[in-house]
């Protein structure tokens, strides 16, 4: 009997079932999106999803957690700035095995507001176009900055409200997942909680910029699936051009889980 029982404590080990952090049943083994290695940590999987899909779990051992990362789209611009969808991330969700719809929200065109990211019973709200709530709010035209939902939302998450409209020409940029929208700035964004495949740590939804006739534009690079807010359009009074406002991007998901 000793020597069966060394046998099978042994071969147990070599499934990794006395692995250290290792939930009783094994490890989390599932589908869907894009998938990569932590390029920090090589136990880990991380799955992407840029568009809509399915996360399938085949194996979910009790005791085991998913860190998710979500992002709505952002909302677009008009003259003032488009609102950031709202982030959320959560260190530690439960599920189980079976499929899981992964919706990942659009960003809206010019005027309107980003759709919602859904994701495991959590919603990350999309952006507020101009004057517009939404997961970060969109900027003030002719009136205040929009407020932002997604903090007081059931799922929690990170927005802020779009900056104040502050005269003719002088509009609120949107409101981002790090900070408040102001004039012309729209607010900055959230540093990502889960690594992308290249080992960078990006920014994620910022809000877009709103107008001030006072200064030239230097329009942004487009990130896509970044949840930004768009930009706000008008005249540029140093160049006397017009610049066509912003539509804001889609959203994200990332779902990492220890796998080995």
């Amino acid at each position: 009997m000793p020597v069966l029982s060394t046998v099978g404590a042994a071969s147990l080990r070599a499934f990794g079932a006395f692995r250290s952090g290792a939930p009783a049943g094994g490890f989390i083994a599932a589908t869907g999106g894009t998938v990569y290695t932590d390029p920090t940590n090589a136990n880990y999987k991380i799955h992407q999803f840029t568009s809509s899909g399915t996360f399938s779990i085949t194996n979910y051992p009790v005791g085991a957690t998913l860190q998710v990362m979500m992002v709505g789209g952002g909302g677009g611009g008009t003259f003032g700035g488009g609102g950031a969808g709202g982030y959320i991330y959560r260190s530690s969700l439960s599920l189980s095995t079976g499929s899981f719809a992964v919706t990942v929200g659009s960003g809206g065109n010019t005027g309107a507001s980003g759709s919602n990211t859904l994701f495991g019973g959590l919603t990350a709200l999309g952006g507020g176009s101009p004057n517009f709530s939404g997961g970060s709010g969109g900027g003030g035209v002719d009136q205040n900055g929009a407020v932002a939902l997604q903090p007081s939302s059931a799922s929690g998450g990170y927005g802020n409200k779009g900056g104040d409209w502050s005269g003719g020409g002088f509009d609120g940029g949107g409101g981002g997942a790090g900070s408040a929208g102001s004039v012309p700035d729209g607010g900055s964004g959230r540093t990502a909680d889960i690594i992308s495949s290249t080992g960078t740590y990006a920014q994620f939804a910022a809000g877009g910029f709103g107008v001030d006739d006072s200064v030239a534009y230097a329009l942004p690079a487009v990130v896509a699936n970044s949840g930004n807010g768009g930009w706000g359009g008008g005249y540029d009074d140093q160049n006397a051009n017009y610049v066509n406002p912003g539509s804001g991007q889609a959203g994200i998901v990332r779902i990492r889980y220890l796998f080995q």
